[in-house]
């Protein structure tokens, strides 16, 4: 749905007449970008997850006899480059369990906080 319009639209597209080519542009844009959510990022997602065999691979679980099943694909060095953006280098991805990526997020976000930005972390 476009936005501001309040048009109902009953054919299952989401947008009206007037907004369907936003939609196009929406798709093509979404598809183009190498953000996180696109077709090439669940492809190298899926990868990672297989070469870990959907197994978490962050230093809590590595201590466990059996770790917990990993749903996410984590950066291990969230440090940006000069473009901004983290590295999909499949070595700096791992597979890990969603309570554990957000202890982590928790735990990087606190560190920025107190300026430590772009640590690794476990």
């Amino acid at each position: 749905m476009h936005a501001g319009c309040g048009t109902l639209v009953y054919d299952g597209s989401g947008y009206c007449v007037k907004h369907a080519g936003d939609a196009e542009k929406e798709w093509i844009k979404a598809s183009d970008e190498s953000g996180r959510g696109g077709r090439p990022w669940r492809r190298l997602r899926d990868q990672v997850l297989r070469r870990d065999g959907y197994l978490c691979q962050c230093e809590d679980c590595a201590k466990k006899p059996v770790p917990l099943v990993a749903h996410e694909v984590d950066h291990i060095d969230n440090t940006r480059g000069s473009d901004g953006r983290l590295s999909d280098d499949p070595d700096n991805l791992r597979a890990i369990n969603r309570d554990c990526h957000r202890r982590k997020t928790q735990r990087e976000a606190a560190a920025g906080r107190k300026g430590g930005v772009g640590r690794k972390f476990g």
